[in-house]
């Protein structure tokens, strides 16, 4: 059985692991439906679903192909984990990436995965050309399908083989973390983005306190990679919780030795090992990207609601700001967003919390995050997207029978 790394999804669908081009051509040919897994780091039915499942990661393509100066051609299905240190190799790097780099690069991109920065785009817009397999079996370019219409497709246009990507000349970045009182982060993320290459923050529930993160570029030597607190942190919140349910008091002392051992950190190491983390305790998410010039609202009343209605919530609330792109179907498309993300124990129930928050992203006009869970269906998403209807005919025209289409993906992209 195959599942997801927060076990929320699930299934039974045979397996088949093509380890050539030729192969995959003639696994794609077959009638029956069919998905790509990948890292299954998302948290939505973007795998489950169809009749076959395929698994890329054995496929004869080597992990970095053609370099032109700033563009290099790599294996698609290849982890991102693994293309970095590719890249290090040859003195380049990812411009940005995202905290978890555990994901495939063509499942990342297929969704709109992103990191944070004002200035800087998700991984999907680094995509400059493309190539993959049709419903068919035949090969596809950029050259026959827009750029724009590839870039974020969640693999219903095509399972995507190679990618050229943007990349930049290897750097180091400084890592700098405080703790916060939320009212201040509030106050003043707007021009914290303004000021730094990346940033993002925390907000630690029940406690008023955010622990913000910035990153700069720098020339200084590495120093010693801190001890990821962040699993003990979790831990130390969901024994604040449990035992705010035998004391309200003893839940606040606990949150506040927690903010107390909260230290400044200074670190200075590789792009990649800087941005990337590992998270350890699986949870489940949803986060909708939001227009920049509501954000700061929106977020006081996710705030006001989690302390009046969901004492269980333990998981920090990740708010972050991507760059605008011209993808069809990314949610930055247009203009930047900043990005909130709630989450709750992957074994705990979300439903209750979800729903009641999500409302609120909707209406200040948030977009979801693809790979994450949210209720939205084809009416709500095709009123958010300029050129949701295009991509639908030309998903519609390259697989007619629908064959990269789970149920999941029809409710959402079919009328």
């Amino acid at each position: 059985m195959w599942t997801n790394w927060a076990g929320n999804q699930r299934t039974d669908t045979p397996l088949a692991c093509p380890t050539s081009i030729a192969d995959l051509q003639k696994e794609i040919a077959q009638p029956q439906s069919l998905r790509i897994l990948g890292a299954g780091h998302s948290f939505t039915p973007i795998v489950a679903g169809g009749d076959r499942i395929l698994d890329l990661s054995g496929l004869d393509l080597p992990i970095l192909g053609a370099a032109e100066q700033d563009r290099v051609w790599v294996n698609a299905n290849a982890r991102l984990r693994d293309l970095s240190p590719a890249l290090a190799d040859k003195r380049l790097a990812f411009r940005n990436l995202g905290d978890i780099n555990t994901q495939s690069l063509a499942g990342a991109a297929s969704t709109a995965t992103h990191g944070t920065g004002r200035d800087l785009p998700c991984l999907a817009a680094e995509i400059t050309a493309a190539r993959m397999i049709g419903a068919s079996g035949d090969i596809l370019t950029t050259d026959d399908i827009p750029l724009e219409m590839a870039q974020v497709s969640m693999g219903m246009l095509g399972v995507l083989t190679e990618a050229q990507i943007s990349v930049v000349s290897k750097y180091n970045l400084r890592r700098q973390v405080g703790l916060a009182s939320v009212e201040e982060t509030l106050a003043t993320m707007h021009q914290k983005w303004a000021e730094n290459r990346n940033f993002e923050f925390f907000y630690i529930p029940f406690t008023g306190k955010t622990v913000e993160l910035r990153h700069a570029i720098t020339d200084a030597a590495e120093s010693k990679a801190p001890r990821d607190l962040d699993m003990i942190a979790v831990k130390v919140l969901k024994l604040a919780r449990s035992a705010g349910r035998i004391s309200a008091g003893l839940r606040r002392a606990l949150l506040k030795m927690l903010t107390m051992a909260q230290s400044n950190e200074d670190y200075v190491g590789e792009s990649w090992r800087v941005l990337c983390s590992d998270r350890h305790i699986p949870f489940k998410e949803m986060e909708y990207h939001l227009p920049p010039e509501v954000a700061g609202d929106v977020l006081q009343e996710v705030l006001t609601r989690l302390h009046r209605d969901h004492k269980d919530v333990y998981f920090p609330i990740e708010v972050r700001q991507t760059a605008g792109d011209t993808a069809c179907l990314s949610p930055f498309q247009g203009g930047p967003r900043i990005s909130v993300a709630i989450h709750t124990d992957a074994a705990e129930d979300h439903k209750r919390y979800f729903e009641a928050i999500e409302p609120l992203f909707v209406e200040a006009g948030g977009r979801p995050h693809w790979g994450k869970m949210h209720n939205l269906s084809y009416k709500d998403l095709s009123l958010m997207y300029p050129d949701f209807d295009r991509f639908c005919a030309l998903r519609e025209q390259l697989d007619p029978q629908g064959k990269f289409l789970t149920p999941a993906l029809a409710r959402l992209f079919q009328p």
